[in-house]
């Protein structure tokens, strides 16, 4: 389920669905409104009754009951828009009234509208009065298409779900915690957005860049969102049933302003990045040495914790392609044991894992492949052999590829980088012609 702290829980399954093979649910269908909803009738949406049931039948087999039910009540919800929010859904209603919340996100036309005396500001100051409106601008919009994944599409497949419908949908898998993200933009439009504008309403003054001195140290649960982020689009695609399903049909609502749900989540990503242009949109015109300051040290602050992000993806995805190079490396086994109980103790010592931390460096110093290619190594006096190599960041691997599958087997001891030689070709050129030659050097390899 969905936790107090507002992230979903591993998969959310309503008590009604402990498990998906066992998901059971009759739907009572009766042509009204549904108690509670706050929301008004929706538009048609994909899924009506007289629909192509054929595109979900792959979904539930032969289950023709659950698919009308499915059916039925998805047309139901376009005619009738969704029931009120699920409790576990409401985690960012913490000081909003239910139905007044989107009245914290208005905001008037224009800045001009609450600041008085502009008639008199120079130039440069209404371009910064400008540059601080367009970011809460943006910041409230945000929130609102944030609220369209919970309210819409999350809803939709918690009620489903409810119901005994979609039990097996992995609700985290697909929108990761979202939940967290939401709850923290709440909390920073109500302690640092809404004060600000909170106060040049009252006063009339003009709209202070250092009112946002606390900006940027609540982005600590965008660290698990950007690294599942591609995780989530990978099994919305891969959702071809019951996946696509609410997906579809959410899509085709008003609120949604033609946006599929894969433009919506991207927009955290977008919108973490983007923050940096606006600061410094914001910096670019004002003067005052104190607020140039707060809002420098604003900008530095998102930028090293967007760095920190991207370098954890990296890392991620440095490690993913090592583990893609391990799955076509067979067993390290240059040595050949003379007895059983010799082969039983090398094993330990030929395993090859090039996902260990580099020796002799910090934890996080991972392991990047920088080349990989074919070579010809010479074998004797007058033999060649082909082999493949990988060049990794402390080591050089010399692997022999099988004629039939894209595999390969290690041939060699693993050298060192620090431990080989490297000359510079006069004529680099030269080498991309054909395979170069490889000679280990005694004594440096």
């Amino acid at each position: 389920g969905v936790r107090q702290d507002g992230r979903l829980g591993r998969v959310l399954r309503p008590s009604g669905c402990p498990e998906p093979p066992r998901c059971r649910g009759r739907l009572s269908m009766a042509g009204r409104a549904w108690p509670g909803s706050t929301r008004g009738p929706a538009p048609p949406g994909l899924c009506t009754p007289g629909m192509q049931v054929a595109t979900l039948s792959h979904t539930f087999g032969q289950d023709t009951e659950k698919l009308e039910q499915l059916v039925n009540r998805l047309h139901a919800y376009s005619t009738f828009g969704l029931p009120k929010l699920p409790p576990q859904l409401r985690f960012d209603r913490d000081s909003w009234e239910e139905d007044g919340d989107e009245a914290g996100l208005t905001l008037e036309d224009s800045w001009q509208q609450i600041i008085q005396g502009t008639e008199v500001l120079s130039r440069r100051q209404c371009h910064q009065q400008e540059a601080i409106w367009e970011l809460l601008h943006t910041e409230a919009t945000y929130i609102r298409n944030l609220k369209v994944i919970t309210d819409l599409f999350l809803s939709c497949l918690v009620n489903l779900q409810e119901s005994g419908l979609l039990c097996e949908v992995d609700a985290e898998r697909l929108f990761s915690n979202i939940g967290e993200i939401i709850r923290l933009h709440c909390k920073l439009w109500r302690s640092v957005m809404a004060s600000v504008l909170a106060k040049a309403r009252r006063t009339g003054a003009l709209l202070d860049p250092i009112d946002f001195l606390d900006f940027g140290t609540l982005f600590k649960p965008y660290v698990r969102y950007c690294m599942e982020e591609e995780g989530c689009m990978e099994y919305m695609r891969g959702g071809a049933g019951a996946n696509a399903c609410v997906p579809q049909w959410a899509e085709k609502q008003e609120q949604c302003s033609r946006l599929k749900l894969s433009d919506m989540l991207v927009k955290p990503h977008q919108r973490l990045t983007k923050y940096p242009l606006l600061l410094k949109s914001i910096l670019k015109k004002t003067d005052d040495p104190r607020a140039r300051e707060a809002i420098t040290t604003m900008i530095s602050s998102v930028e090293r914790f967007i760095n920190d992000v991207n370098s954890r993806m990296r890392q991620r995805q440095e490690r993913q392609r090592l583990d893609a190079i391990l799955s076509r490396i067979d067993a390290y086994e240059v040595v050949e044991g003379s007895t059983d109980e010799v082969d039983k103790l090398l094993k330990e010592f030929l395993r090859l894992d090039l996902t260990a931390p580099i020796p002799g460096t910090s934890p996080e110093d991972t392991r990047q492949l920088l080349l990989e290619g074919s070579l010809r190594m010479r074998e004797g006096k007058d033999s060649k052999m082909d082999v493949y190599c990988f060049l990794f960041t402390d080591l050089f691997l010399i692997t022999k590829p099988f004629k039939k599958a894209e595999r390969t087997k290690v041939i060699r001891q693993p050298l060192l980088v620090d431990r080989v030689v490297c000359r510079e070709l006069r004529d680099p050129g030269e080498s991309n012609g054909h395979k170069g030659d490889y000679r280990e050097v005694p004594g440096h390899c």
